[in-house]
């Protein structure tokens, strides 16, 4: 869960002097701190509340913003999260440093692997996770940068509510896991503002090597390409359109096996309701500014699940479609405040979050 899915109870920001800037830099812009006491509402946890804090900052002038957020989350469904996350463009933007740490105690629906499960096949299981993520970049030229990443995820006291076997190599680390890798990644990004661009592209391509060398559990190469691209159509109105792969080969823990749903990825869809090795994903969405700091948006997507890429079929593809609002928060960073609300096949979705989908 890269981020919290969101409805302010309270939005007010407290604007705070940035850190002095260095001899031979320009003066950055003030820093924000936003806190937010929140609740919110997604088909995956149903009712929650928590706090998140959002701390905005500029290295320099040349630099784009900078970002250091905390959740602290709880559902109704018994789930809670904690997530510390940060994107940080050091001065200049001489190198991008991104990372997160998650800690969740997430009871979720499981259906089974591939693009054909039934509803009925779903039953609860509950676990305890937790996750490290870093990722070291520098910039090889202007918006592109290329370095190290390394993922380390722990999952535990892991209970199913059925007691029936899973049919084998179905569920691998069903009774838990523990996985550490390391890898590359190459990231290009021209967008104009990485909360709510209206041009640019933005392409991330990383590939990730979990092996028992580093501590691994299970063996496995994880492959992610993410591409982006912004487009003004007029004064007020952006297109925006992506294409997302999430490939993996060798044993993969159904903690990090493709997913297809969730409030980023094929929205109204529950987030895990296809899982399988590999996935795409194809998604576009026009942005259109309303009346002052209100914005609407309308938005179409598709996905599919495979466990070979041989096995992706132009006829099996899941559709979903929909339309929301924005309430711009941060007109200084255009951090927007989106309500999204999607319609699947026999499925929906209601959503509430902090920036774009993507």
């Amino acid at each position: 869960m890269q981020n919290i899915l969101l409805l302010a109870l309270l939005l007010y920001s407290v604007k705070v002097r940035a850190q002095e800037s260095r001899p031979d830099s320009v003066r950055p812009r003030r820093a924000q701190f936003i806190p937010l006491p929140v609740v919110y509402y997604t088909p995956e946890t149903h009712l929650g509340c928590g706090l998140l804090g959002v701390y905005l900052f500029r290295t320099d002038s040349a630099a784009r913003t900078s970002n250091v957020d905390l959740a602290l989350i709880h559902t109704l469904n018994g789930q809670t999260v904690i997530e510390p996350t940060y994107t940080i463009f050091t001065h200049h933007e001489h190198y991008l440093i991104r990372g997160m740490m998650l800690y969740t105690q997430f009871p979720e629906f499981y259906y089974g692997l591939g693009n054909e499960t039934a509803d009925s096949q779903k039953e609860l299981i509950s676990y305890k996770s937790f996750r490290a993520y870093n990722r070291f970049l520098r910039q090889v030229k202007t918006g592109l940068f290329i370095g190290l990443q390394q993922q380390y995820v722990k999952t535990f006291d892991v209970n199913r509510s059925s007691e029936t076997p899973f049919p084998m190599n179905t569920l691998i680390g069903g009774l838990g896991s523990v996985v550490n890798g390391m890898g590359v990644a190459a990231v290009l990004d021209t967008r104009d503002n990485i909360y709510s661009p209206v041009r640019g592209w933005y392409a991330d391509v990383s590939s990730m090597l979990y092996g028992r060398v580093l501590g691994s559990q299970f063996a496995f190469t994880n492959y992610t390409i993410d591409v982006r691209r912004y487009k003004l159509l007029s004064p007020t109105t952006v297109l925006a359109v992506q294409g997302f792969a999430n490939l993996n080969v060798g044993e993969v823990p159904f903690k990090l096996a493709a997913t297809l749903g969730g409030p980023f990825v094929l929205r109204g869809y529950y987030n895990g309701r296809y899982r399988d090795n590999h996935a795409l994903v194809f998604q576009a969405e026009v942005r259109q500014q309303l009346i002052g700091r209100l914005g609407g948006v309308v938005f179409a997507s598709a996905g599919n699940v495979a466990n070979v890429l041989s096995e992706f079929s132009p006829t099996e593809w899941k559709v979903a479609g929909g339309g929301g609002l924005r309430f711009l928060i941060s007109r200084k960073e255009h951090l927007n405040l989106r309500f999204d609300v999607a319609v699947g096949q026999q499925t929906h979705g209601i959503y509430v979050n902090i920036s774009e989908a993507f």
